[in-house]
């Protein structure tokens, strides 16, 4: 049924499509959300188009049936020869290669022919995103981003990023007067973090792996861009499209005394490699939130919360907390210290105050407070403890998880989180099916708001 739609699609004449919406580089292990999307955009009249830069994900989506984008094999590289490359990859540090001329010619030869109405990016913060994106916008395509959210089975919605480089990152406080707030939907924020409540999920569609053969030259091809790690990494790289294995819960326990939280990060976390300049280890992130848990009165009781499995056992002389523990550490403490762990807004959402080292979408001046460094981050506790701005961090969320959020999963999505995410991209065509799509907002039953949402209400 798959193919039969995208061969009426692609007989269908030019004018009778809604819109060209283009998926750049599709994570494989977003599969699920990518396929059920698919199925719907093109049921809505949308031409859709897959471009995959890396090899083994081109195969993995060739082998699914979908039809990709074939860049031609030579562009013209005057025509990109004054493109920023240096530029992008300082913009987003920690990667391992600049984009390579060849490939953004190509790029650049194929969207001026095709002229895409929007280019779709899903949780990627490396170079082939940041070419996408630049070489999108310098031929007058609109970009929209999505990503995890800052609450579990949510997406953020972004034209510029997400996280750190997010446009509401750098809102001004000011901007935000204009906000209705919203303390129910902020309430039912709350309680779908805490309770930790499972979405929906819609069936999953079948994984076809594609042969070895396949696999190992598409490995020596990424060896040679990308070096062997990743070589190793893109053999197995369409696993990450079947369903993850449920990990056995870990039993913990909070603190029965005030204490502060200490959210830590996987070495590994896109935000602490791209946000973060120079970012404490994790041994320095607890001496330094022990030692300023003293000026809140708490005399260095902390609940450390572990980035990963494995990272478990004790760290600084505490013993660390799994991951799940993050939510209820972070609602129920005096306050709140990381460099930009998406679990802090669920403090702040519960009126804790939260100090972050690093860019973060929740860091917005008086919503949260950011310390230049360790030895800042005394201070920065007991000045967030002592000054509060509770409209002000109302309004912030309020407009965050309605409007800058989709409510949909990106492993397990529901049907009401695809029609969010095609809504969210159907606001940034010109021309849209009619009736429009209308999503729900909010968590979903039992803690389901009666009233819609809307995506096409503009950042403050």
């Amino acid at each position: 049924r798959r193919r039969q739609g995208r061969a009426v699609q692609r007989a269908m004449p030019p004018g009778q499509a809604m819109g060209h919406v283009v998926l750049g580089a599709p994570p494989i292990a977003r599969y699920h959300l990518h396929e059920r999307l698919l199925r719907l955009l093109r049921q809505r009249g949308h031409r859709v188009s897959l471009l995959a830069l890396a090899p083994a994900e081109a195969t993995f989506w060739r082998h699914q049936g979908e039809y990709l984008v074939r860049l031609p094999a030579d562009g013209d590289r005057a025509a990109v020869a004054g493109w920023p490359f240096d530029d992008l990859a300082a913009n987003h540090r920690g990667a391992r290669r600049r984009p390579r001329l060849a490939r953004a010619a190509a790029l650049a030869a194929w969207l001026r022919a095709e002229r895409p109405d929007l280019v779709v990016l899903d949780q990627r913060r490396d170079d082939d995103a940041a070419l996408l994106h630049f070489a999108a916008r310098a031929h007058g395509c609109r970009t929209l981003w999505f990503g995890d959210g800052l609450l579990p089975h949510t997406l953020q919605c972004d034209d510029r990023g997400i996280d750190g480089d997010a446009a509401f990152a750098t809102c001004a406080p000011e901007s935000l007067r204009v906000v209705r707030p919203d303390p129910e939907l902020l309430a039912a924020c709350l309680a779908h973090a805490l309770a930790a409540t499972p979405p929906f999920a819609l069936p999953r569609g079948e994984v076809h792996a594609p042969p070895l053969r396949q696999r190992l030259a598409d490995a020596l091809a990424t060896a040679r861009d990308d070096g062997l790690r990743a070589a190793w990494s893109s053999l197995g790289a369409f696993a990450t499209a079947l369903p993850p294995a449920t990990p056995p819960p870990q039993p913990w326990r909070l603190p029965d005394t005030p204490f502060v939280a200490v959210l830590l990060q996987d070495a590994a976390d896109a935000r602490l490699r791209r946000d973060a300049n120079s970012p404490p280890t994790a041994n320095q992130l607890v001496a330094a939130a022990a030692a300023a848990s003293h000026a809140l009165g708490c005399a260095g009781r902390l609940a450390v919360v572990a980035a990963t499995p494995a990272a478990r056992g004790r760290l600084g002389g505490y013993e660390t907390r799994p991951a799940a523990a993050a939510p209820l550490a972070a609602a129920t403490a005096l306050a709140v210290a990381t460099i930009n762990h998406p679990a802090a807004s669920i403090g702040l959402l519960a009126g804790t105050p939260v100090v972050h080292l690093g860019r973060a979408l929740y860091g917005v001046r008086g919503v949260a407070r950011m310390a230049a460094g360790l030895a800042e981050l005394a201070a920065a506790l007991a000045a967030a403890a002592a000054r509060e701005h509770p409209a002000l961090r109302t309004r912030a969320l309020t407009w965050l998880f309605a409007h800058g959020h989709v409510w949909c999963s990106g492993s397990q999505p529901d049907h009401n989180g695809v029609v969010g995410v095609a809504a969210a991209i159907e606001a940034r065509l010109a021309s849209s099916p009619q009736p429009a799509l209308r999503p729900r907002c909010g968590p979903p039953w039992p803690l389901a708001r009666a009233k819609p949402g809307s995506l096409r209400d503009p950042m403050p």
